[in-house]
């Protein structure tokens, strides 16, 4: 599946226009991320390592919309497979939760909150880095390294604590990542149909 991530960035960061959308979604799904963490283990004033990953999450969010947006020239709305990029994160939110609880016997939300972020996170180190290879904006390339190196700082202390409440039960996290990646090319199907349509689209103009 890695080349084929990396083959549809390359074509993506090929036209300027189809870029900006992915960046908007980027953006999207980052904010989605934050207003998840808000609504669950944010919802009351929180330890200071969930605060810090609200603040990345959302600050993220704020830097692809402002990529999008510098790329533009405008003020960005649109996306590029929303659709697709909503689904496999509400519904790999929604099985993990449901995995979980099976596994543990036990509804548990800081639980859930690790597991998403650890699945997610472990997608992004494979995404954002062929992204950054891809793109041929120099501020978006700045700014990939600076996530990246942001998401690696508390992807291990996330996977960590995931390994250690799993062992308990006696499962592990291949699993979860067996699911994400599932999921994943689902909406990956559709980003390579959407990216060709867009790209088509750009040359008959």
């Amino acid at each position: 599946m890695r080349d084929r991530i990396q083959t549809v960035l390359r074509q993506l960061a090929r036209s300027s226009d189809v870029e900006v959308r992915w960046l908007n979604t980027l953006s999207l799904l980052e904010f989605t991320g934050a207003r998840k963490i808000s609504r669950t283990v944010a919802d009351r004033h929180p330890t200071l390592e969930v605060l810090g990953h609200l603040a990345d999450e959302t600050r993220h969010a704020f830097t692809f919309k402002r990529l999008a947006c510098e790329v533009a020239g405008r003020e960005v709305t649109e996306l590029l497979s929303a659709g697709a990029a909503a689904t496999w994160f509400q519904s790999l939110d929604r099985e993990l939760a449901a995995w979980a609880t099976q596994v543990t016997g036990e509804a548990d939300v800081h639980l859930h909150y690790l597991l998403t972020t650890a699945v997610v996170e472990r997608r992004a180190m494979v995404l954002y880095p062929l992204y950054k290879a891809a793109t041929r904006h120099p501020a978006v390339r700045e700014e990939m390294g600076r996530v990246v190196t942001e998401e690696q700082g508390h992807r291990r202390a996330i996977e960590d604590a995931c390994h250690e409440r799993l062992a308990k039960v006696g499962a592990t996290l291949e699993p979860a990542l067996a699911l994400e990646e599932r999921l994943f090319e689902s909406f990956l199907n559709v980003l390579e149909r959407d990216v060709a349509a867009a790209l088509e689209s750009a040359q008959a103009a």
